[in-house]
């Protein structure tokens, strides 16, 4: 009997969690503290422009993008295409030209290689853009993944004999290949580097700034819409 009257206290004693006296737990209380939020309350009292303004917006942004359709139908030299083709990855606009951006690098690729079928000797500039634009191929994998083997070896073998301008951000494309970096960010800051650029195109400017402020609003009402 003095068995089981031990046993029943001691399964009770295990299965109740020792009291927590009150003025501990006005302590606790009074020293927990939250980090006040970095926006403040940005997003609660966020007003989005009008309904006119953004049709507005938006029936712009259609007219520019276009504009820069036509852009890429026009014929240019090989490394003029291929750096169409990275500024607009990097502006964040490659995504509404997918097709023409697979068909012109189809070219870009057959032009990078010798008759011999190897790739022909390049600088380090169009190494990179080619590198970077090889992951943008939906199709014919055989030559993508040699493009990208290839040129993932001479920017390796750049970045050890040379002292390259271009060697900080070949080693972070390396890292992260463009492809996977976060597409909104990498727009914003290249948008503040391509309007400085002397021989950048004004209308892929303006869609690019029109294009990355229109995604912004739509972020706003969503985060918002999770704060209320």
């Amino acid at each position: 009997m003095k068995n089981i009257t031990f046993k029943l206290r001691f399964e009770k004693t295990m299965a109740s969690p020792p009291a927590l006296h009150s003025s501990n737990a006005e302590g606790l209380r009074k020293y927990t503290k939250f980090h006040p939020s970095l926006w403040g309350d940005f997003f609660l009292t966020y007003q989005p422009p009008t309904a006119q303004k953004s049709a507005s917006m938006k029936e712009r942004a259609e007219v520019l993008r276009e504009n820069v359709r036509e852009i890429l139908k026009d014929p240019k030299e090989l490394p003029e295409t291929l750096n169409l083709i990275i500024t607009l990855q990097r502006l964040g606009l490659d995504s509404y030209y997918e097709s023409e951006i697979d068909e012109l690098l189809k070219d870009v690729f057959l032009n990078f290689k010798s008759e011999d079928g190897s790739f022909a000797d390049v600088d380090t500039k169009s190494l990179l853009s080619l590198y970077n634009a090889a992951y943008l191929r939906t199709r014919d994998e055989e030559v993508l993944d040699e493009a990208i083997s290839y040129t993932t070896s001479c920017l390796q073998d750049a970045l050890q004999h040379s002292e390259s301008p271009l060697a900080a951000e070949v080693s972070s494309f390396l890292d992260i290949p463009l492809f996977k970096k976060v597409g909104i960010m990498e727009a914003r800051n290249y948008i503040s580097f391509y309007e400085k650029e002397p021989t950048r195109n004004q209308v892929i400017l303006e869609f690019a700034k029109l294009n990355f402020n229109l995604q912004q609003l739509v972020f706003c009402e969503e985060i918002k819409e999770c704060t209320m």
